[in-house]
């Protein structure tokens, strides 16, 4: 006599281990890289790298986009030799190509006292380290390498950039912890010169991207990008602002303190400065914006109301075709 036997579903053997939630759910947001992964973050200058890749490199070798021609020389490989040049002319010429090669990006964050506000909405730091976040993982996507750089008043951050998905954790860690500065009595504003020993320590030509209000002293601040240009970087200036600081929409007698200069504090009627203030602002943002432009990169305005996906997408499908218009 035989008996059979029932098989329970594997579930009721070995139930299924509850999923612990990502310690950097805050800084990735699934719904922005799903809207911007399709997407690519490509450098508008000549780029030193390593890896065969999307950006073009100073490097002359034997493939991708034809360069030049150039007499052949002793010691040249002879697969180089153009022959249909040869068949015209009766001399050897060499095929140089542009090769196409890995992007090193680097990824600032200014950490000083202003970028801590926010009122209606998250502060700025908070919104450009999620920025910050999803281009890390785009890049990174692409093969390319991305490190992080903190600018902060007295705990400066450094990661290095490489190029293994790994290396995504080091960076998310970093700007989990980055914190903004304290306000100090004499504090004048240093991110001019933390810009510079940043771009000193990015050894090869890339892509610096800044995420920052910008507030302080502006000649000192282009000076600085103008030294990152000098080095042959490809820049881009992400302005982060909050909407209250666009539109003084503030409407009783109030109190403002600095967050960067401590003891500083001014009682005002807001209705009474509000056009002067929006004026003021007006052509700091246009001279902030002509400046970017003048060197060369790209000037980026970010505003916490509005959806990360959507400053972003917009920013690489026009930098995308920029790129695919300068090339046709």
């Amino acid at each position: 006599m035989f008996t059979r036997f029932r098989r329970r579903p594997p579930t009721d053997l070995t139930p299924t281990p509850a999923v612990s939630p990502s310690p950097y759910r805050d800084l990735v947001d699934p719904r922005v890289l799903d809207q911007i992964g399709h997407l690519e973050l490509l450098s508008r200058s000549v780029v030193d790298g390593l890896l065969a890749g999307k950006h073009r490199s100073t490097t002359k070798g034997g493939c991708c986009e034809f360069a030049q021609h150039r007499q052949y020389a002793a010691g040249d490989e002879i697969r180089q030799i153009d022959w249909q040049v040869y068949a015209r002319n009766d001399r050897y010429f060499i095929r140089q190509f542009e090769e196409e090669t890995n992007l090193h990006a680097m990824l600032a964050i200014d950490a000083s006292g202003s970028m801590k506000f926010g009122l209606s909405t998250q502060s700025k730091l908070e919104y450009s380290k999620q920025a910050a976040a999803c281009l890390a993982r785009l890049l990174l996507h692409q093969r390319d390498a991305v490190g992080l750089t903190i600018l902060h008043d007295n705990h400066s951050a450094f990661v290095p950039a490489k190029q293994h998905a790994a290396h995504l954790r080091a960076i998310l860690a970093t700007l989990q912890s980055a914190q903004p500065s304290e306000a100090a009595p004499d504090n004048e504003g240093s991110l001019g010169k933390q810009i510079q020993h940043c771009a000193a320590r990015q050894r090869r030509r890339g892509l610096f991207v800044l995420f920052s209000d910008c507030f302080g002293d502006l000649q000192e601040l282009t000076t600085a990008l103008r030294i990152v240009r000098a080095r042959g970087h490809d820049v881009v200036v992400m302005h982060v602002l909050a909407p209250e600081e666009l539109t003084f929409d503030f409407r009783r007698w109030s109190a403002f303190e600095s967050l960067e200069v401590l003891g500083q504090r001014i009682h005002l009627d807001p209705p009474a400065v509000r056009q002067q203030y929006l004026e003021r602002m007006r052509r700091f943002v246009a001279e902030l914006e002509e400046t970017v432009v003048g060197l060369g990169g790209d000037y980026v305005r970010l505003t916490t109301a509005v959806d990360l996906a959507d400053t972003l997408g917009w920013f690489l499908r026009n930098r995308m075709a920029r790129k695919g218009a300068k090339r046709r």
